[in-house]
């Protein structure tokens, strides 16, 4: 029976933290990353001094994490994402680019792109 009431007395209070998670948020989240501020990513890569060559959905232009002679990194226009088929660095998003690129955390490299939203 004992059990019974302390988990009563859990759901409860999950039920009570459910009421209370927009304030939360509210209070601690208003600093926060607006994908919609973020440079497409062929313009994006454009600025970074990447020529870029070829294909459909891949684009190729040398890499700038390692001295590149034949272009090796491959761009996706559409989503961001990148590989280097010769050293190997992958992102999904320019923001892992950057991040790389510059060895930054997330927020400052968020915030250099100018998508981070301040409250």
């Amino acid at each position: 029976m004992e059990n019974i009431h302390k988990k009563s007395q859990s759901l409860s209070m999950i039920g009570s933290l459910k009421n209370l998670k927009p304030n939360f948020k509210q209070k601690f989240f208003k600093n926060q990353l607006d994908r919609n501020l973020l440079p497409s990513p062929g313009e994006y890569y454009k600025k970074q001094g990447l020529k870029l060559t070829g294909g459909l959905e891949w684009k190729s232009a040398l890499c700038p994490f390692h001295k590149d002679t034949n272009p090796s990194l491959r761009l996706r226009l559409d989503s961001g994402g990148f590989r280097c088929m010769a050293c190997g660095v992958h992102g999904g998003d320019v923001i892992s680019f950057h991040m790389q690129r510059y060895k930054l955390t997330f927020k400052d490299a968020v915030t250099a792109l100018g998508a981070w939203k301040h409250e």
